[in-house]
């Protein structure tokens, strides 16, 4: 039996690693955001002396600045989610071919119903007749900061750590006549981790696209995609939209390397040992703190080491997290573990797994990933889409023959454009269901 302090360290590692799963895994009178206390100062280097750290009382969620286009209008309450609280005109984003490009700022709510502020960025073909298809596309964006999200990074071009290469991906929409949706789908706070929230942001973003009057998709069939973390947030937003959103015309969702089970894809990157996944699991942690303060509060379990890494992280991307997190352990950076016991952690980590979700789709699903993907466990997303289909969802499993779960990301893309493109043509869908 391992000694009490082992024992304890034991502990939260769960809350961490478990949010591992996401790592292949966006007016008139205006209230700002909350500033916090700033982080205390801390050395750069281990054997440097510390200086006192504050009371665990004083730490709150770490915090990343959502700027002026997240600021609340004064009556957001009292909107509807998806209603649009202002929309400007933008140029095409780097890399996209000419489009028609709107930045939509809408009301949506969070975990626990508060209204919150969305953003998607809409790209429409030019010289299009109205209701073409409507793809909301969910990017992987597995970082803290803000300008790691779609409506920043996709204008990025210097900042390397925040630009991506998805809009490499938008021309095969657009050019096939497709507008489409990209959102903000870690909200607000970038509550990275916080996938309910997500399927809010995604389902209302639709809602704003297809209530803008000036891109003319009213009436529009609306599809979904996204791989690993967007495949994740695709996912729930799926799940949800029969009781969340029914007002929205889905017609399938295509979802590549999707984790399901959180606390399962903690045991299998384990606690004693280095992986190069854990500065994404720890980004992951904290980006669930910041939506469940209360419930899940890792900061005050943290050294100081665990705070240096969490001021580091808090405006960081997917590279800077994976460097700052290189080498570190969940042992190395907690005070204690005590969280893993605690109900509500628990509850935390389902309410944001796929598997447990109590509601399941009813419009189409293509599910793909590698049968050998190390990252996610593919027994229980079997399982997942297993219960789907006996709840009379049709949904084709496509077993690609990727060897680990990148790969399956590239082979799985065109199969994926076909499947969305046959449902927008309202062909029956197939299904591997039994």
């Amino acid at each position: 039996m391992l000694p009490v302090r082992f024992r304890r360290v034991r502990r939260v590692a769960i809350v961490v690693t478990a949010a591992a799963a996401l790592v292949i895994c966006g007016s008139a009178t205006a209230i700002a955001a909350p500033v916090p206390p700033p982080a205390p100062a801390l050395p750069a280097l281990p054997g440097v002396p510390t200086p006192p750290l504050p009371p665990a009382s004083e730490l709150g969620p770490s915090y990343s600045d959502p700027g002026p286009l997240y600021r609340h209008p004064a009556n957001l309450a009292a909107m509807r989610d998806g209603d649009v609280i202002g929309a400007e005109r933008k140029p095409q984003p780097f890399r996209v071919v000419p489009s028609e490009t709107w930045q939509i700022r809408y009301k949506t709510t969070d975990s626990h119903g508060a209204p919150m502020v969305g953003v998607t960025l809409v790209m429409a073909p030019l010289n299009r007749p109205a209701n073409v298809p409507l793809l909301s596309y969910q990017m992987i964006t597995n970082a803290l900061g803000m300008r790691c999200q779609a409506s920043h990074s996709v204008y990025t071009s210097l900042d390397f750590s925040a630009s991506p290469v998805d809009p490499w991906g938008f021309n095969f929409a657009l050019l096939r006549g497709w507008a489409i949706a990209v959102p903000d789908h870690l909200g607000e706070r970038s509550a990275y981790g916080a996938v309910r929230q997500s399927g809010h942001v995604i389902l209302d973003g639709i809602r704003a696209a297809t209530r803008w009057a000036p891109l003319r998709l009213q009436k529009s069939r609306v599809g979904m995609s996204g791989y690993s973390g967007g495949g994740m947030a695709t996912a729930s937003a799926a799940a949800q939209q029969p009781t969340y959103a029914p007002d929205v015309n889905l017609v399938g969702s295509a979802e590549g390397g999707v984790p399901t089970n959180l606390e399962q894809m903690a045991q299998a990157i384990g606690t004693e040992k280095t992986h190069p996944a854990f500065g994404l699991a720890m980004a992951a942690a904290l980006g669930l703190e910041r939506e469940y303060p209360e419930e899940l509060p890792i900061s005050k379990h943290l050294n100081w080491l665990g705070l240096q890494t969490r001021a580091q992280m808090a405006n960081a991307c997917t590279n800077e997290i994976l460097t700052v997190g290189f080498g570190k352990t969940a042992r190395m950076l907690a005070t204690n573990f005590d969280l893993l016991n605690d109900p509500s952690t628990r509850k935390v980590l389902r309410d944001n797994s796929i598997g447990y979700m109590p509601e399941t789709p009813t419009a189409p699903i293509l599910e793909f990933h590698s049968p050998t993907d190390p990252l996610i466990s593919v027994a229980f997303l079997n399982q997942t889409m297993a219960r789907y289909c006996s709840a009379g969802t049709r949904v084709l499993q496509l077993s690609t023959p990727a060897p680990e779960h990148l790969s399956a990301a590239a082979i799985g893309f065109f199969p994926a454009l076909q499947w969305l493109q046959d449902r927008f043509d309202g062909k029956p869908a197939p299904t591997t269901c039994r």
